[in-house]
């Protein structure tokens, strides 16, 4: 049952092969793989799936080229 909170593939139940800590979609996430159903997607239980990793440790640079990978 696809979780319509999941902090992962923010309710599309599906992620990116390559990054499965990315929703598959072009706007949201990643596209570079074929798309794996979330870990909510292949639970019967709604509030399974993957825990939002902790990005409290990385350090952004302003200057930095955003780039997608």
């Amino acid at each position: 049952m696809i979780n319509p909170n999941c902090p992962i593939c923010f309710g599309l139940g599906f992620v990116c092969e390559n990054h499965p800590d990315r929703a598959w979609s072009e706007e949201l996430g990643c596209q570079c793989g074929a798309g794996d159903p979330c870990a909510c997607n292949r639970s019967p239980d709604i509030d399974a799936g993957i825990e939002e990793p902790d990005a409290s440790h990385i350090i952004s640079d302003a200057d930095s080229k955003k780039r997608r990978h």
